[in-house]
């Protein structure tokens, strides 16, 4: 509590203004659209659908890819939740169902970026588009009134850590039947 306390002291308004920037022209409506969509890439249902896709239609390879990217991404999703029940910072919009529903940090930052890390790895080509889409997710959770900045940084690095753990743990995940 008492590190949190320091963030918060440390943080200040600084975050709040960031938001309430980003949120000033919500009402231009293609804009407001572009980040409704943008904002899809980090949500587990469309997360689960893409990767089923790719584990369905894609080569072996692909398909062995999509094992472990969706290995970091529910380990990302199970770590996302805890802290967000740890922390229970309200949403700028004030609108959450419980603390497991909580701030920070974003659960769609944080699933997008364990699953880019791992299929940036895999694809090194992809590794520009998978990082522009991500500052996309990102920003359009602040724009949308969901997050502040601070919850989609800490997001975007629970991600990424995530997803690098679980690169760096390769070699023993695939000794498990399911992913090999």
């Amino acid at each position: 509590m008492n590190s949190l306390l320091l963030v918060a002291l440390l943080v200040g308004n600084w975050d709040v203004d960031l938001s309430n920037a980003a949120r000033r022209d919500t009402t231009i409506m293609p804009l407001r659209y572009a980040m409704q969509g943008t904002t899809l890439l980090g949500d587990y249902t469309a997360d689960a659908t893409i990767n089923l896709g790719v584990f369905v239609l894609g080569s072996s390879q692909e398909a062995r890819n999509v094992k472990l990217a969706t290995v970091s991404w529910v380990g990302c999703g199970a770590v996302t939740t805890l802290v967000k029940g740890i922390v229970d910072r309200e949403r700028p919009d004030h609108l959450q169902s419980s603390r497991w529903d909580s701030s920070f940090p974003s659960g769609h930052t944080s699933a997008y970026f364990a699953l880019a890390t791992v299929y940036g790895a895999k694809y090194p080509r992809l590794i520009i588009p998978l990082a522009v889409l991500g500052a996309g997710v990102a920003y359009s959770r602040v724009y949308l009134g969901e997050h502040y900045p601070t919850d989609v940084l800490a997001g975007a690095a629970l991600g990424f850590g995530i997803g690098w753990l679980t690169l760096k743990l390769e070699p023993q995940l695939r000794k498990i039947p399911f992913l090999r």
